[in-house]
Parts: C-alpha cells; sequence; structure tokens
C-alpha cells in the first residue's frame, strides 16, 4: 500500500521568507530586515506571519522589525500582488522535481497542505499548483487549511505528515496517527519535547526526503515491520497500528 503523506508547502517547499522580506523593504527600507544575529536563535516560519490565526511576534530568521500597523501594511500590501504565490523560489534549488520523481517512482500519495491567504490573481490553491506544477510536480493536489492539522491527517489518514512549525507538528502527533517530520533549517526546536513525542526532526527537506524514502524501502523489504522501523527512527507509532 502506498505512503499518504501530507506536506506543508511555505519553509519546506517555498520560500516565502524570502519574498515576504523582499515585500517589506519594498514598503519600508531595507533597515526594517536584517539577519538575525544569532542563526541558532529560535524562530519559525514565515507562514506564523498569516494573519489571523497566528501570533504576529513570530520571531525570524530575518528579523522584520514592524509594528503591528506595518504588519497590517505588509500583508495588504502583498494581497494586492497578483499571483503572487506563484513568485516564490523553492527553499532548496529542485527539490520540488526530487519530490515529484521519488513519488511517481515509489508511488507515493502527496497532498501538499498550506494556509496562504488570497491575493490578487487566481484562488490560493490554484496558484499554489500553477507553482509546484512549474517546478516539476505534475497533477498536484493542493488543501488549503482552515482547521487543525492533526484533525486533517486523522481525516485523510495521512501515514506521514512533513511540516517546519513545532506547533503543526505537535498538533498532528497529538490528534492523529500520522507520523511526523519537522524540517527545522538552523532553528533551535524545542528538540527534546518534540522527540518525546516522536517528533522526527531533521535540518533540510532533502534530509526528509531521504528519511520517507529509508521507510518506504523498509517497509518493501519487511511488510509489517512499521513499528520496528518507526522505533528506530525515533517516530511514534499508534499503540492500534
Amino acid at each position: 500500500m502506498p505512503l499518504r503523506i501530507g506536506c506543508d508547502l511555505d519553509g519546506v517547499l517555498a520560500d516565502m521568507e524570502t519574498a515576504l522580506v523582499r515585500e517589506a523593504e519594498t514598503l519600508f527600507g531595507p533597515s526594517i530586515s536584517r539577519p538575525a544575529a544569532d542563526a541558532s536563535a529560535p524562530h519559525a516560519s514565515m507562514a506564523d506571519l498569516v494573519p489571523p490565526e497566528v501570533a504576529e511576534d513570530a520571531p525570524l530568521q530575518h528579523e522584520l522589525h514592524l509594528t503591528s500597523k506595518q504588519r497590517r501594511k505588509l500583508w495588504a500590501h502583498v494581497s494586492g500582488i497578483e499571483h503572487f504565490w506563484e513568485s516564490l523560489d523553492e527553499t532548496e534549488p529542485g527539490i520540488v522535481a526530487r519530490l515529484a520523481a521519488l513519488a511517481a517512482e515509489r508511488r507515493w500519495e502527496i497532498i501538499f497542505l498550506t494556509r496562504r491567504p488570497a491575493t490578487a490573481g487566481a484562488l490560493a490553491q490554484v496558484q499554489s499548483q500553477r507553482w509546484l506544477e512549474a517546478k516539476g510536480f505534475r497533477l498536484p493536489s493542493v488543501y488549503v487549511v482552515t482547521a487543525s492539522r492533526g484533525l486533517i491527517a486523522s481525516g485523510l489518514t495521512l501515514d506521514i505528515v512533513i511540516d517546519d512549525t513545532p506547533e503543526n507538528c505537535v498538533d498532528v502527533a497529538s490528534d492523529s496517527r500520522a507520523r511526523t517530520i519537522g524540517v527545522f533549517r538552523g532553528q533551535q526546536a524545542p528538540a527534546a519535547a518534540l522527540k518525546a513525542m516522536g517528533i522526527h526532526l531533521v535540518t533540510s527537506t532533502a534530509e526528509a526526503l531521504d528519511l520517507l524514502v529509508e521507510i518506504d524501502t523498509s517497509l518493501e523489504q519487511q511488510p509489517g515491520a512499521l513499528e520496528r522501523v518507526m522505533r528506530t527512527l525515533g517516530l511514534k507509532q499508534s499503540a492500534t497500528a
């Protein structure tokens, strides 16, 4: 049976942070942003700037010195940019095409998860689909999230979810049977707490794909060995699986 995988977009495959920093500098000048003085300092995905679901003061790779009014102005500006979501770069060159090739070769079922707000032009879902196709993933399934990632993973009976925020990883681990892979690029995630929940931590999407291949290969070689594989990789195994 093929693996059913949920994959976040921004921070995992798409580099939204660089685009938002660029737009903030356009609006407020280059002094509004600077690289974090301590690259190891905790920070969250730029997706955490998306209102209104997430707090407005999330720390970032690039510190954006914005007031609440400026953040609202930034998102009002971004919402007026036609096809903004199609303009993003990849987090790692060629990573979407690599995922597409692996999915085709290994017969994975992939659904892309995102909570992108609307911008001018096509729907965020359609822009995301076009972006994925342009980067090499044909006929992508994209779901714009409005509810708990864990409930979505449970409802779609996903086997594995890849995400880049501790909150989403905990949500999936707590509310579903899906295994969770957290992609934290240079971040100091709460590693001990996340690992205690069975969340596996990696530092790049390429590493996450390597882990997926390792899991899939082990399952092919020894059907029914999921519990042993997950224990070896430090992932949570449901007692009812």
